[in-house]
């Protein structure tokens, strides 16, 4: 689900709003109630690809408390392969985002759970599907001025001070006390993923592009991408340039100029590999430099060396989760706007040219050491 698509925004909320609030109208709430041995949960998240690897987190608090119960996560189309990826996740349903009477129906012949959890913190067609669900508990968001909490048993505090992980864990703090898990996500290989890794030897990937809404602003311009490769050639043996398959046209741009420079290795994968293989990919990665999007975040999980970029993005709310990612921001400008990912209220500045070549190259320097 993209997080700044106008008319799913205006048809989310000009509609969605008095639909939750009368499907929520007649509900009798329920006080939580412990998870039962081999309970069956309903997790619901339609979000972006980095909001389930956070979210991934807290499956691993729920397993390791409840290690007997099965949980079925419902999805939309966007996030359903890294959700496959989620330990912990018995079986994943994708919902269709478009053709709710099609939802309605795979959520209705689900069965009965013991309890539901929805992560999405605005949308409304979460809360709608939620209130699909035949669930003994309903727990999800009641975020300021969402008008989306009605369906809910308990409705959880959703805080724009808190980086997204913390709200994610306040969904479970009546049914969690153990120490928080960090993301986490398996590793599959393929043998295309199996034989790039052996051809690379030490390589760094380099992932320009943001996704969703106005993800021009989120960009690092090109020229000073060609600049950090050139600075950084030496160090590696390839500098891997990865994308989704929409980037292909950018990447290839980028990959033109870098090759201009005859002392670099440089490689493009922009679509060419499955969601699946660019986390075993990246899994054996030195660095990976990218802008804020889901590969940052899937980079984090995997715990490996990263320099993450962030710009519209607000880095105390939506930084990787993870020690070994250094977070930059620009140095001047109008930036960390960004909550729920779609807040640009008419800005036009591109902050992200208040990231200088420097400022990341020097970054780089932690992991030297």
């Amino acid at each position: 689900m993209e997080k700044g698509n106008k008319l799913f925004h205006k048809l989310d909320r000009w509609v969605g709003i008095p639909l939750v609030m009368l499907l929520g109208a007649f509900k009798r709430r329920k006080a939580i109630r412990p998870i039962t041995p081999n309970a069956r949960l309903a997790i619901l998240n339609l979000g972006s690809i980095g909001d389930n690897v956070l979210m991934s987190a807290v499956i691993a608090d729920l397993i390791s408390q409840y290690p007997g119960i099965s949980i079925t996560a419902f999805t939309g189309n966007t996030n359903y392969q890294i959700v496959k990826l989620i330990p912990g996740i018995d079986e994943t349903i994708k919902l269709s985002i478009t053709n709710v009477s099609k939802s309605y129906n795979l959520i209705r012949s689900s069965g009965r759970f013991n309890l539901l959890i929805d992560f999405g913190p605005w949308p409304r067609l979460n809360s709608i599907f939620a209130a699909f669900f035949k669930a003994d508990q309903k727990i999800g968001f009641n975020s300021k001025n969402q008008f989306r909490h009605y369906v809910y048993d308990i409705p959880v505090t959703h805080s724009a001070k808190l980086h997204e992980i913390d709200n994610f864990r306040n969904l479970i703090s009546a049914l969690y006390n153990g120490n928080p898990h960090e993301p986490i996500l398996s590793i599959i290989p393929s043998d295309n993923s199996t034989q790039l890794i052996k051809q690379m030897g030490k390589y760094c990937v380099i992932h320009p592009w943001p996704g969703g809404y106005k993800s021009y602003m989120k960009e690092w311009p090109l020229n000073y991408w060609v600049e950090l490769i050139n600075k950084i050639s030496t160090e590696f043996d390839w500098i891997v340039i990865t994308g989704a398959p929409s980037d292909i046209e950018k990447s290839a741009e980028l990959f033109s100029l870098a090759k201009k420079m005859h002392k670099v290795s440089v490689a493009d994968l922009s679509g060419k590999l499955s969601l699946q293989e660019l986390v075993h990919f990246i899994s054996a990665s030195y660095l990976t430099i990218s802008v804020n999007t889901g590969v940052a975040h899937i980079t984090a999980a995997l715990n490996k060396n990263q320099v993450c970029l962030h710009g519209p993005t607000n880095v105390l709310r939506w930084r990787p989760y993870n020690k070994n990612t250094v977070s930059i921001v620009p140095i001047t400008g109008h930036f960390g706007y960004l909550n729920y990912g779609y807040e640009y209220n008419g800005v036009k500045e591109n902050c992200m040219e208040n990231i200088t070549v420097d400022m990341v190259y020097d970054a780089l320097k932690v992991f030297k050491s």
